[in-house]
């Protein structure tokens, strides 16, 4: 079975240094995350890949999810919310999501340092940080201050409030609340925080002392609805005829509809996925349903569900697949989009599979047992054919605005409202390939993942993968590393070990100044 193992990673690194061609949504068993976070907050140069793709500017809303890579500049910083748990990076940092599902987080992080507010741990549920020396688990909801460590200074391991648990070469420490660990290769040290209190990073994070305020959209959402927590403040709740509570977002442009003011971004593997401009509108562009209601747009987030599951864009196309629709005086087509409503099907053009697609529509008030693939698996012709409420609010621009990811409300076009309810509905997708290809590396956790297909492991079993890669200054080389798995075994259970292999690279070292303010405040004494 090791032998098998080393073979397909020998065959993942060699897939690696090839790269990955083709840019088609992923379909079949192919299937997306369903789990997702979202930037939160942005200061200075910060990026993201995504699987099979180049690194992009980010900015606040863009999703990141299992596969997808993050890294912050020298002055830069970035916040990722998951839910309810907050993961910020300093500047000089960057994660690799190896893994974000309903039952485990796990995150590579080979350089920098990162910070996390873990709100709740369900039981049978793992959050993992993996490190260039070793690994941690986060064993209760608390805040974490991790430095990745390098060449000079050792990896440390903060647990501001909370417990954790530290493994590496010849180790296996549980960490209390206000302590702090060294992992320098085979050595450590365990001593206490410096009490001089939270640094520039960890008061930039960390939530205000003494605030236990319940979000008001918590009456009505899950908290597993990543975006939740920006609602308050933007917007109010209502109770309205037929669809029960509604949020009404407040101070909008006369012109503003949903899906309008923002922009596309072409995301591995959901394909075209939509960024709003406001702060708020992540959770209302992904989970839930618009509907127009006397005069004003109302969110209708639906039934509650519990593990709400992500949607690129709750939006329907119209025109020709692959082409657009066409518009007088235009030098090429048009593409054409409107938010759907509460009871009407989302039908994605990224996965076939039925029970995934159910889930997406569970919060969209969708009558579930009329979901059924038409032929070859496309949507059905109850809904390509469907009346939809939302057709005369669509939006339009011309096609290279679409494709480039330009800003949609300065480029709107007008079109009469019998052309848009004439057209055809194309369900999930244009079909329409982005504008121009991005770099062609996969990102080593999502690739590691479709080749290793990881067999059904005796529960509970936690694995945390040892990056054991040599750090180098260079930006394209890949280095292939061994790593060692440890599996955590409870008093009632016993867990065998795995071995797992990480494909580890330094591309930068931090700045000396991260460095210092990190020993500075994560102080051994």
């Amino acid at each position: 079975m090791l032998r098998s193992m080393i073979k397909r990673i020998l065959l993942f690194c060699s897939l690696l240094s090839l790269g990955w061609a083709g840019f088609g949504e992923a379909r079949g068993d192919d299937l997306a995350p369903t789990r997702i976070g979202r930037i939160s907050a942005v200061e200075g140069s910060v990026s993201i890949r995504a699987p099979a793709a180049g690194w992009t500017n980010s900015v606040v809303n863009d999703p990141i999810g299992a596969g997808m890579a993050m890294r912050t500049g020298d002055k830069g910083r970035a916040q990722v919310r998951i839910g309810p748990d907050l993961v910020a990076l300093a500047a000089g940092a960057r994660v690799e999501i190896g893994r974000l599902d309903s039952d485990a987080i796990q995150i590579a992080l080979p350089q920098g340092r990162i910070g996390i507010r873990l709100a709740r741990l369900d039981n049978g549920s793992s959050v993992e940080i993996d490190l260039p020396n070793g690994g941690v688990w986060l064993e209760r909801p608390g805040d974490y201050d991790i430095y990745a460590g390098d060449e000079k200074n050792p990896a440390l391991v903060a647990v501001l409030d909370g417990s954790a648990r530290a493994i590496a070469e010849n180790l296996d420490r549980t960490l209390t609340a206000g302590s702090v660990l060294a992992l320098n290769g085979g050595n450590s040290e365990l001593a206490k925080l410096d009490a001089r209190g939270p640094d520039q990073f960890e008061a930039w994070w960390l939530p205000p002392s003494g605030n236990t305020a319940k979000a008001q959209a918590l009456q009505f959402v899950s908290a597993d609805m990543t975006g939740y927590d920006a609602l308050d403040g933007n917007g109010g709740w209502e109770k309205a005829a037929g669809f029960g509570e509604v949020w009404y977002p407040s101070a909008l442009p006369d012109d503003w509809a949903p899906y309008r003011y923002g922009r596309w971004r072409w995301v591995q593997p959901w394909g075209w996925t939509w960024i709003d401009d406001k702060p708020w509108g992540f959770a209302t562009s992904h989970y839930g349903r618009w509907t127009w209601i006397d005069e004003r747009w109302a969110w209708v987030p639906g039934p509650r569900s519990e593990h709400p599951v992500y949607a690129p864009a709750l939006v329907a196309f119209l025109g020709t697949a692959g082409v657009g629709i066409s518009y007088p005086d235009g030098n090429g087509p048009a593409v054409a989009w409107f938010p759907l409503g509460p009871g009407e099907i989302y039908w994605p053009s990224y996965t076939n599979d039925l029970d995934t697609i159910r889930r997406i529509n569970a919060g969209g008030g969708a009558d579930l047992a009329a979901i059924a693939a038409g032929a070859n698996g496309s949507a059905p012709a109850a809904i390509v054919n469907g009346r939809y409420q939302n057709r005369r609010f669509a939006s339009v621009v011309p096609r290279p605005v679409f494709t480039a990811g330009r800003t949609v409300a300065p480029a709107l076009i007008d079109l009469p409202e019998r052309r848009l309810e004439n057209a055809p509905l194309l369900a999930g997708s244009p079909q329409i390939a982005p504008a121009a290809a991005p770099a062609q590396v996969a990102s080593a956790a999502h690739t590691l993942a479709r080749i290793l297909e990881p067999r059904a492991a005796p529960k509970p079993t936690r694995t945390v993968a040892v990056l054991r890669g040599e750090r180098h200054s260079g930006s394209g080389q890949i280095k292939t590393v061994a790593a060692t798995s440890h599996s955590r075994a409870r008093p009632q259970h016993v867990a065998k070990e795995r071995i797992v292999a990480v494909s580890a690279t330094h591309t930068a070292r931090a700045h000396p100044m991260h460095l210092a303010a990190a020993h500075h405040r994560l102080k051994l004494r």
